[in-house]
């Protein structure tokens, strides 16, 4: 009788230990810490100094509720698209707001624009890319990231 009794037990417990969850009680916030934020500096020899849009990088990375950055700046102006982690998303008009006043006080002589529009990302990705690549003339550039603030300007 004894020893039935303690296989029941000790059956009892490899079912309860077995069907636990993980213990990990934050998975959201691994979730957050697993990515870090993604950027890639921009360089080139025959155009307009990409050093603010790269400065401007390093500047928002210290904000861990940003996912990705991409931003390109002309001698006016510089144009940051950022994709904030999803459960972030709640609080996007403070954190925009966040954002932008840290970009105005850094860089004050740049018309600073700052998008979290997935479209923005996209635009500001491919002109990086063709930056990068020598695809694009300083005069497309301006005109490249005028179109650009004009979309984001826009409301759908």
């Amino acid at each position: 009788m004894k020893v039935k009794k303690l296989i029941v037990w000790f059956g009892l417990i490899l079912f309860l230990t077995g069907c636990t969850q993980g213990t990990d009680t934050d998975s959201a916030n691994n979730d957050q810490n697993d990515e870090f934020t993604k950027f890639t500096k921009i360089s080139s020899d025959n155009f307009i100094d990409q050093d603010p849009a790269n400065q401007a990088k390093k500047v928002l990375t210290k904000y861990e509720e940003i996912k990705t950055i991409k931003a390109v700046n002309t001698s006016k102006y510089l144009v940051v698209g950022i994709e904030v982690h999803h459960n972030k998303r709640f609080q996007l008009t403070d954190l925009r707001k966040k954002f932008t006043k840290a970009l105005k006080k850094k860089f004050p002589k740049f018309k600073t624009e700052l998008s979290t529009d997935k479209k923005m990302l996209i635009e500001l990705d491919r002109l990086e890319n063709d930056i990068n690549g020598n695809k694009i003339s300083n005069k497309q550039l301006e005109k490249e990231v005028k179109h650009i603030i004009k979309l984001s300007k826009e409301q759908t």
